[in-house]
């Protein structure tokens, strides 16, 4: 057993891209600043006005009781169906909220190895 750091039955494939690093750490800045500005985009769209968008589903993802009737039944069911939009609605909030709290650990994290990697830059000296 690995000690009580909850990773002792964690495993990394042999084959997973870098994992040939041996402990060097091996970030492809170029990549991560393309990831963020990709996941910023989409996290945009998410948030924004057009399909697919939380506000696009608050507007036009409710049934409303003239979509189903006047009856009995079809009233029961607009009321299940009004519950449902509501939990996908907040469900929706929570995914884009989780999603920027990702974006955030992932840019914190890459901005702490920037920090990291200038602070142990040693500057270079010329000797006369």
């Amino acid at each position: 057993m690995a000690g009580n750091d909850g990773y002792q039955d964690f495993h990394l494939d042999g084959d997973w891209p870098g994992t040939d690093a041996k402990g060097k750490t091996d970030v492809h800045h170029t990549n991560v600043e393309n990831l963020l500005r990709d996941l910023l985009t989409d996290v945009e769209q998410l948030k924004g006005v057009k399909s697919g968008s939380l506000s696009h589903l608050r507007a036009f993802g409710k049934v409303s009781p003239t979509h189903l009737g006047e009856w009995d039944a079809a009233q029961q069911l607009g009321t299940v169906l009004g519950q449902g939009h509501t939990a996908v609605t907040a469900s929706y909030e929570k995914l884009i909220a989780q999603y920027e709290a990702a974006i955030e650990t992932i840019r914190t994290a890459y901005g702490n190895l920037k920090n990291a990697e200038t602070a142990s830059t040693v500057d270079q000296v010329k000797l006369v």
